[in-house]
């Protein structure tokens, strides 16, 4: 094999390990386990590379990541774990927020694919269409966090419908029987996935209670009061948050609740945060692995890239278990 032709990738499969492994043996970037760290550099040897320097992925020119909110700590999480394995590897990458607005998503999409991306990640808006311009874009394309109906890309992400079920599960565990979901609209996938989560466990344990499901517009000023009221009115003993973004404007406003409601409310939300473990109302967490997410989106975007693939044959999903940080006495 000529040295200018070696990738990671080539690399990657002598040896038996993945993209970002050949990544932080070759940089230096991350403890490898000596015997990983020996096939890479016996993988290296046998191909013929001889250079210090790190090998670059040899098709890519720029990477296009849209996220959806960079409100939410997710995306947060999947910004810096992409970014690092991208610096690793000495790619460029193009981020883009589409602030929950389908329109901007357009724009983006279009705006990245005039700067002569060579793949996309994308966390789309919306579950019910395809955008015309990803259709037609002649590039390989990784969704993550959200994805549509309809499709033929990989999908890297979690299962929403049981993290939410079991989201559920947790609080009905802490003795709470009253138990209410915050989201928004099901237009969006793990908004739908979960609140389908959510009645499921509510309608398997609770059959004569009617799931309790308050949405939110992304973009409403007046949140805050739809929460106060909806808790008081429920009168909940425990909530769902569907994202990290729902559960601050859940705390912003649990001051406002009757003290009965304050001491009785028990809370679960997605994506953890260390300011979490030093408030003054405890919020059980549903952990997404986003560092895995994100190396795993990167990884198999420049595999697709390097192979020349596009699309399949139908929608592929690579799925990640979660995890449930108890803060609830």
């Amino acid at each position: 094999m000529k040295q200018n032709s070696l990738t990671m990738k080539d690399i990657a499969a002598k040896a038996g390990v993945s993209i970002t492994t050949v990544s932080h043996v070759i940089n230096k970037t991350r403890h490898v386990s000596h015997e990983t760290k020996k096939a890479v550099l016996d993988a290296i040897d046998e191909l013929g590379y001889r250079a210090s320097k790190s090998v670059k992925a040899s098709k890519i020119k720029y990477i296009g990541v849209i996220i959806a909110d960079i409100r939410e700590d997710y995306y947060i999480s999947i910004i810096k774990a992409i970014e690092t394995v991208a610096s690793d590897m000495e790619l460029s990458i193009i981020f883009c927020d589409s602030e929950d607005d389908p329109e901007k998503e357009e724009k983006n999409i279009s705006t990245l694919l005039n700067r002569d991306i060579s793949g996309l990640i994308l966390a789309p808006i919306e579950s019910h269409t395809v955008p015309e311009s990803l259709k037609e874009a002649q590039i390989p394309v990784v969704l993550i966090d959200r994805q549509f109906e309809d499709h033929k890309f990989l999908f890297v992400g979690i299962n929403n419908f049981n993290s939410s079920y079991l989201g559920t599960r947790h609080l009905y565990e802490k003795k709470c029987r009253n138990i209410g979901f915050i989201g928004y609209s099901d237009t969006v996938y793990t908004i739908k996935q979960r609140i389908m989560g959510y009645k499921s466990f509510i309608l398997e344990k609770e059959p004569q209670q009617q799931p309790k499901i308050l949405t939110l517009n992304y973009h409403n000023e007046d949140s805050s009061s739809l929460i106060r009221n909806f808790i008081k009115e429920e009168k909940l003993d425990g909530v769902v948050c569907a994202t990290s973004v729902v559960c601050n404007e859940l705390l912003e406003v649990i001051e406002e609740l009757p003290t009965k409601l304050q001491s009785s409310l028990s809370i679960i939300s997605y994506d953890d945060n260390r300011w979490l473990d030093y408030l003054k109302y405890s919020v059980s967490v549903i952990s997404q692995p986003t560092a895995e997410i994100g190396n795993a989106a990167l990884e198999n975007l420049i595999q697709m890239i390097e192979q020349g693939s596009i699309s399949f044959d139908m929608k592929r999903e690579l799925i990640f278990d979660i995890s449930i940080i108890d803060r609830i006495n």
